[in-house]
Order: structure tokens, then C-alpha cells, then sequence
């Protein structure tokens, strides 16, 4: 009997440990340090760095091709510049460019000529005098005379006339980032002259793990965040493509840049302090404080953030505070091991 007796108080007594394990008088830390930290809400879940470059989507820049071969061509802007519609962007200078103003002239008397042609004939056409194949051919002279005369006009329009410098001056057709690239060898008929990206087209192209493609909404770059605009749904060796939303100012990132990002995923979890945290199992806890005790609670870990942790998201340590000094202290005391 006095063996059971031993043995129920043995029980009890565990049991009444175990109850009490959970919590702690303030008090009985007794001359220890304690400090106390706010428990923060955090919205935003970093990743490891990605790869990323600074571009435009293709397909976005307004390209200028011209319409006869320019020997010389002095750029007035720098690669890479913000410009501003209207503004003289370079320099044309050669045989090339007086050439064009001949043919614009022809071209434009052609299609004065074609239309009055066509005014003319509609009116017989319309009444019966003239048979369809007659105004078939009439009618394609025209509009063949229209587009080219067109085509012309609308490089003209960017052209304004610098006598002093024997060429002229091309207009930029819009606002946005300039492009020109080798500018060493003179341009044949019909080639690229230059670019122009619009501002709102430039974004961030990154490669993002299949792991983090579907749950990222923004990215990092150190100056700024942007919002992930759209992503591809084909994987190549495990990434996928994805583009931010335009660039700001703020951002401080040139055209053709390549840097290092950060995916951001949008989640609801709470930051404490490396230090609060303590193993108990196999674990995690950290004190909570409530008026005069201080409440053992389980945490889940979900990411590391500097000096501090993300953890799982809870009510009862939401707008509360946790013990950030001595906590291994109090961890012994919670073990039955005493105080320092």
C-alpha cells in the first residue's frame, strides 16, 4: 500500500509539472534581465536572389527605317537617353539625304497627278463611260502613288532642314528610350536607323524556379519593389519567365542592365527576434508576455528574415510581445533546472 501510495505522488506530482511547464511568474525570474518585444506583422516573404535583366517585351519598340542610303549619321543623344517627342536625335549628312528630297518631290507630284487621274475618271466610271478594266488600272496607279508618296511623307515629317550643317535633322516620332547601336557603316536603303522603347515598356525580365513562379507577386531590387505583370506557362530547365510591371524613376535601372532581384511572395506571417526563440521538442517556442506570467507558445518557423524569424501566423501572439532577454534563463526554469 505505502508502495502505490509513493507511486501516486510520484504521478501527481509529474502531472502537476507538466501543468505548470507551460508558464512563468514574472516574478520568478527574480534580478534577471528582461527585456520585452513587440511581435510585428509582416505581409511580404523574401526569396533567394534571382537573375534578372532590364528590357522590352518584343515586339514594343517603334522602329525608323530609311527610305535611301545615309553615308553620315552624327548622333546628338546618347544610346540609352530618355527623349522626348519631336526632339533632333542625330545628324544626316550625304548624297543620301538630298537624293531622298528629290524622290519625295517626284513622289509627291506622281500622286498628285495619280489623284487628280482618279478624281476624274471616278465620276465616268460611275456613269458607265469607262469599262472596269480601265479604272482597275487607274485605281491601282492611284494607290500605288498614295503609299509611296505616304511612306516618304512620314519620314519627312521627322526631318527638319540645317543648311548650316549641309544635312538634316531627324526628329524623335515619340517620347521614350533611345536605341541606335553601330553607327559605324553607312546605312543601306531600307535599314533600321533607330528604336525608340516607350517608357512603359521597359520592365524587369526574371527567371523564376517552378517552386516560386506560381506564389511570387513582387520583386526586389534593392531601390525599388515592382509588381509581377505576367509570367510564362512553358518552363525551360526549371525557371520560368516573368516581367515586372514598368520601371519608376526610383528604381534607378538603365536599359540592358543585368542585376540580382529578390521574389517577393504576399503571405501573413509574424517577426520575432532570433533570441526569443528556444527549442522545446522537437520544436519551437517562445515566451509570451501577459501581465504577470509569461506563456510558453509553439511557433511554426516559415522563413529567416536578418536577425529576426517569420513564423506562422497566430491570434494569440498577434499585438503581443515576447521575451527577448534571458530567455535561455527562463527556458531553465521551465525545465525544473533553476535560474542563473
Amino acid at each position: 500500500m505505502k508502495w502505490i501510495s509513493l507511486l501516486g505522488s510520484s504521478v501527481l506530482a509529474l502531472c502537476s509539472a507538466a501543468t505548470l511547464a507551460g508558464e512563468l511568474a514574472v516574478a520568478d525570474l527574480g534580478k534577471l534581465t528582461l527585456h520585452y518585444t513587440q511581435v510585428k506583422t509582416v505581409q511580404q516573404l523574401p526569396a533567394s536572389p534571382v537573375p534578372a535583366v532590364v528590357t522590352a517585351e518584343v515586339g514594343n519598340t517603334f522602329f525608323v527605317a530609311v527610305p535611301e542610303t545615309i553615308q553620315q549619321r552624327h548622333w546628338l543623344v546618347a544610346e540609352g537617353a530618355a527623349v522626348s517627342a519631336g526632339q533632333p536625335l542625330v545628324l544626316l549628312q550625304g548624297a543620301g539625304i538630298h537624293h531622298f528630297y528629290m524622290q519625295f518631290d517626284a513622289a509627291k507630284e506622281a500622286f498628285n497627278l495619280a489623284q487628280s487621274r482618279y478624281e476624274h475618271n471616278r465620276k465616268l466610271h460611275a456613269n458607265g463611260t469607262i469599262g472596269a478594266e480601265v479604272w482597275s488600272q487607274i485605281s491601282m496607279q492611284y494607290h500605288d502613288a498614295k503609299l509611296k508618296f505616304e511612306h516618304m511623307h512620314h519620314f519627312m515629317e521627322l526631318l527638319q532642314d540645317a543648311p548650316e550643317q549641309q544635312g538634316s535633322l531627324l526628329k524623335a516620332p515619340m517620347s521614350g528610350i533611345l536605341r541606335y547601336g553601330d553607327a559605324s557603316q553607312p546605312l543601306a536603303d531600307g535599314g533600321l536607323l533607330l528604336g525608340i522603347v516607350p517608357t512603359s515598356d521597359i520592365r524587369l525580365q526574371v527567371r523564376l524556379p517552378l517552386s516560386l513562379a506560381a506564389v511570387t507577386t513582387m520583386i526586389d531590387t534593392g531601390h525599388c519593389q515592382l509588381a509581377l505583370a505576367r509570367r510564362d506557362n512553358v518552363a525551360e530547365a526549371g525557371f520560368v519567365n516573368a516581367w515586372s510591371a514598368a520601371i519608376t524613376a526610383p528604381c534607378k535601372l538603365t536599359l540592358g542592365q543585368q542585376l540580382q532581384v529578390t521574389p517577393i511572395r504576399q503571405l501573413q506571417a509574424l517577426q520575432l527576434p532570433k533570441q526569443s526563440v528556444y527549442s522545446w521538442g522537437t520544436g519551437s517556442q517562445v515566451l509570451r508576455h501577459q501581465g504577470e506570467k509569461l506563456l510558453s507558445t509553439d511557433i511554426t518557423i516559415l522563413a529567416v528574415d536578418g536577425d529576426n524569424y517569420l513564423v506562422q501566423s497566430q491570434p494569440e501572439l498577434q499585438n503581443s510581445e515576447v521575451l527577448s532577454d534571458s530567455v535561455a534563463a527562463a527556458k531553465g526554469l521551465l525545465l525544473g533546472l533553476g535560474g542563473e
